[in-house]
C-alpha cells in the first residue's frame, strides 16, 4: 500500500440541481469548487462541461471552464469526453485541435454509462489519437470487467501509454437502474483487481454511485487505491444529510484516507504521477 493518495473530485457529472441544488454549472461556480475541493484535499479535479440547460457543452466554453479553475487554485484538471447522441463524435475530437487553453486530461470511456449514451472502442480510439496530437492525458473509464479487453486492444496499439491511471466506476450498491456493475465492497475488489491483472502499470481510481460512494472510497482506500468522490458521484453524505459542496464530500474521503494511514496527494505531487 502506498501513503499518499490521489483523491479525485468529480465536481458535477450530469447531476441535475434537482438531485443536488449545489451542482455548479457555469464557469465561475466550477472555479469556485475547484478551489474548495483542493483547499479540502483533493488533489486532481474532474468536471463535465454544460450549458445552462445541463447539456454537454463541447464547444469553447470548455476553455472557459479550464481558465477559470486556474486562475482559483492550481490543480490538474480533467475533462468529460462523454457524449449525447446529438452531438457527433467530430465534434468532441475537433476541440483538441481548436482549444488553446487544454485539460490536463480528458476521460475516455469504452462501454457506455447509459443505455442511451454512445461509447465503444472505435470511437475511443479517435478521442485517443486526439488527445495524442493535444498532448492532454487520456483516462480510460471502466465500468465493469469487460470494458478492460477493448483497453487492452487500445493499450497494445499504444494509445494509452501517457495514461496515469485507470478508473473504475460501480454504480449504486444495488445496481439499479445503472449498467454499471453494483457498488458492493466485493465488487470493488473485484474491478480493481482485474484493472490490476490487466494493466499492471496503472494505478486504479475507485468510484460508486450514490450510497455506493462512501463504500467504494472506503475499500479502495483500505486496499491501496485511489479514489473519486464529489457531486457526480453522490450528492449526500453517508448521514444522508445533502451534501453543500463537492469539499464536505472531499473531507470524507481524507478522513477515510488518515483512517488507514494514508495523506492526500497535493497537486504537485499528483503532476508527478502524471508524468
Amino acid at each position: 500500500m502506498t501513503d499518499s493518495m490521489l483523491i479525485v473530485a468529480a465536481l458535477n457529472g450530469t447531476r441535475s440541481r434537482l438531485e443536488c441544488p449545489k451542482v455548479p454549472l457555469t464557469a465561475e461556480e466550477l472555479a469556485a469548487e475547484a478551489k474548495r475541493a483542493v483547499d479540502a484535499g483533493a488533489g486532481l479535479v474532474h468536471v463535465h462541461a454544460r450549458k445552462k440547460d445541463g447539456l454537454p457543452a463541447f464547444d469553447l466554453f470548455i476553455e472557459d471552464v479550464v481558465r477559470a479553475i486556474r486562475s482559483k487554485t492550481d490543480v490538474p484538471v480533467s475533462i468529460s469526453t462523454q457524449r449525447t447522441r446529438s452531438t457527433s463524435l467530430g465534434t468532441v475530437t475537433a476541440l483538441f485541435d481548436v482549444l488553446r487553453e487544454l485539460p490536463d486530461l480528458a476521460t475516455v470511456g469504452v462501454r457506455p454509462a447509459e443505455a442511451d449514451l454512445p461509447a465503444h472502442r472505435e470511437e475511443a480510439r479517435q478521442i485517443l489519437e486526439a488527445c495524442e496530437r493535444a498532448g492532454v492525458r487520456p483516462e480510460p473509464v471502466a465500468i465493469g470487467v469487460d470494458s478492460l479487453g477493448d483497453f487492452e486492444t487500445l493499450y497494445n496499439d499504444s494509445l494509452l501509454s501517457k495514461a496515469p491511471y485507470i478508473v473504475a466506476e460501480l454504480g449504486p450498491a444495488d445496481g439499479r437502474g445503472s449498467d454499471r456493475m453494483a457498488g458492493t465492497p466485493h465488487n470493488v475488489l473485484r474491478l480493481a483487481d482485474a484493472c490490476r491483472a490487466t494493466f499492471s502499470r496503472f494505478d486504479v481510481v475507485m468510484s460508486g454511485q450514490d450510497e455506493a460512494s462512501p463504500i467504494a472510497q472506503a475499500v479502495a482506500a483500505a486496499a491501496g487505491h485511489h479514489v473519486r468522490c464529489g457531486f457526480q458521484d453522490a450528492a449526500t453524505l453517508p448521514d444522508g444529510s445533502v451534501a453543500s459542496s463537492n469539499a464536505d464530500l472531499v473531507d470524507m474521503a481524507v478522513r477515510l484516507a488518515e483512517a488507514v494511514g494514508r495523506h492526500p496527494m497535493e497537486p504537485d505531487e499528483v503532476r508527478a504521477l502524471l508524468r
